[in-house]
């Protein structure tokens, strides 16, 4: 299929692929392989650059993740092939930073959400979690506070699209020097007027973080 578009997009994928193959199972090599290909719909010389250097990207993704990984990567390239690219090639540093696979799972599941409205949207999610996460550590009941972060993302997500990711940037500023309990407790408010919209949700985080303070 790739040879379809361009034989030396295809000859560089089989040169590419035995490596590939000892990190991605068949169907996460199919693809990447397909990821490849649309690149080549638009440019062979960045889908050869992308099959020359991007076979171990996921090497140190946990193999969990890694299919969300790639679906999140093929709903990008629909819209943004530079943010498809732009989000495979830092999953391993992301996986890094996260340093959970649950944690890291649930944050891609809420990438692929934001993803199927806004390509940017999803990157700039995935690009402001370490700083998010980092933040988050300081809280001693931390895999709570995490946890209610990560759904008050997800609600966003599934309602609001791409303002998830204005959410995501913002929950640092929100929460310093809050207490865990109050955190959470600002969480779970700032839900609840998601029926309002998400732009008076997010004004409700920021300002009830000022307020809790």
């Amino acid at each position: 299929t790739i040879a379809g578009v361009s034989l030396r997009a295809s000859i560089e994928f089989l040169r590419a692929a035995p490596p590939a193959a000892q990190v991605l199972e068949a169907a996460e090599l199919r693809s990447w392989g397909e990821l490849g290909r649309r690149l080549a719909l638009g440019d062979v010389e960045t889908a050869v650059s992308f099959f020359m250097n991007s076979g171990n990207d996921l090497k140190h993704v946990p193999p969990d993740v890694r299919p969300l990984v790639l679906q999140v990567c093929a709903r990008q390239m629909m819209l943004s092939s530079a943010a498809a690219i732009e989000t495979l090639r830092t999953a391993a540093a992301l996986a890094k930073a996260v340093n959970n696979a649950a944690v890291l799972l649930s944050v891609f599941e809420i990438a692929a959400e934001i993803s199927r409205r806004s390509a940017r949207h999803s990157a700039d999610f995935l690009n402001t979690t370490p700083p998010v996460v980092e933040a988050l550590k300081r809280f001693k009941d931390n895999a709570g506070v995490v946890s209610a972060a990560l759904s008050l993302a997800s609600a966003f997500a599934l309602r609001a699209g791409g303002i998830a990711s204005d959410l995501w940037a913002a929950l640092p500023q929100a929460t310093a020097s809050l207490e865990a309990e109050s955190a959470v407790r600002l969480f779970k408010r700032t839900g609840e007027f998601l029926e309002r919209g998400g732009g008076a949700a997010l004004h409700v985080l920021t300002a009830g973080g000022d307020m809790l303070r």
